[in-house]
């Protein structure tokens, strides 16, 4: 429970969920604490449930002075901004927030069927899915993408462990540390080095187009069981050079793939984002229409009318199984010790 965390338990907590949705959950003390299910630097995130319900979320909670003293209450704030501007079935929702004196809430779809890493090494002996699986993922992905950029979001921060698999076996991409709302461009240097674009690395200012930069990788990734820019020994700095030369190669052990999929993957690699797949006049439609992703029904994946390449195995909607287990004990000092807010610095928090 909150007391077996450290939190203070209240009854006015504050919420913002979506406006004009009905919130599953009005208070943290209507929650049922079930397992501790991932664990990081800033907080924990528990597998909940409301009391006398078989449905399960997950609620991401997060150490106040922890975000104050590493200097990242401005990113917890830009996620929550992000996020209550979704609503996609390929997009992770938040369903509501909350706060106390000690921590922020989030309350996130539960989403059951494991990382689609675990998939892509767990598939033949070099590593990798079948063609249509990767097809299916890809153009998934890509739907979530564009309900982001619709609503002027770069993701920043595609890659296989950030896309989970839903009970239906569809592609849910997660977690939004590094997503922001841009009208023009931005400059931060932010993401997974294997999945930059060479815009980030040169720092010339960066878009959407780094997300499909982001989903070639993948795409290459899903396709060879490897990132396109990794060789063994590199370092980051190597790694970065091969990525801002645009150097890449197929494997040449395995013609596993369509000629369509390798100019799908090349059309996203350009090095320059104004000759990027996706980032012409035609925008996400030139990837739509890519000869490679024509045979995809956009209209039955979107209602989830496909038969997905794998289903979990989960029967039960707190079923953890395809995740990494995690000790409950682990969690027992997460808010110990730590000093309290002054009124000045709870201010930080008013608009969570």
């Amino acid at each position: 429970d909150l007391h077996r965390l450290g939190c203070r338990r209240k009854k006015d907590f504050k919420r913002k969920g979506r406006k004009g949705e009905d919130d599953p959950v009005e208070s943290l003390d209507d929650l049922d604490f079930h397992r501790l299910f991932g664990a990081g630097t800033f907080g924990r995130v528990w597998i909940v449930s409301p009391f006398g319900k078989r449905v399960a979320y997950a609620l991401k909670i997060q150490s106040k002075r922890e975000l104050l003293d590493q200097r990242q209450a401005g990113g917890a704030q830009r996620e929550r901004s992000v996020m209550v501007k979704l609503d996609h079935p390929f997009v992770c929702n938040l369903l509501n927030t909350f706060q106390d004196e000690a921590c922020i809430y989030m309350l996130l779809q539960f989403v059951q069927g494991g990382e689609l890493l675990n998939l892509i090494q767990g598939g033949d002996a070099y590593g990798g899915l079948p063609e249509s699986a990767a097809k299916f993922f890809a153009a998934g992905i890509l739907e979530g993408l564009t309900h982001m950029h619709q609503r002027q979001i770069v993701y920043r921060d595609l890659k296989p462990e950030n896309v989970l698999l839903d009970k239906d076996g569809y592609a849910v991409i997660v977690d939004f540390g590094f997503s922001k709302i841009v009208s023009d461009k931005t400059y931060t240097f932010c993401g997974t080095p294997l999945y930059l674009a060479p815009e980030i690395i040169l720092s010339r200012g960066h878009d959407r187009g780094v997300d499909y930069w982001a989903l070639g990788c993948l795409v290459y990734e899903m396709l060879f069981g490897t990132t396109p820019f990794y060789v063994r020994g590199i370092d980051q700095k190597g790694l970065f050079k091969r990525i801002v030369r645009g150097k890449w190669n197929i494997p040449k052990d395995h013609n596993k793939v369509n000629r369509s999929a390798i100019e799908f993957i090349w059309g996203m690699l350009q090095r320059r984002p104004a000759e990027r797949l996706g980032c012409l006049a035609g925008g996400y439609r030139d990837i739509k229409n890519h000869t490679w992703l024509q045979e995809v029904n956009f209209g039955k994946l979107i209602k989830k009318q496909i038969q997905a390449p794998w289903v979990p195995d989960v029967d039960d909607p707190l079923d953890t199984s395809n995740f990494e287990s995690l000790d409950d004990a682990e969690d027992e000092d997460f808010l110990k010790n730590k000093k309290p807010l002054t009124a000045k610095e709870q201010l930080v928090f008013q608009d969570f």
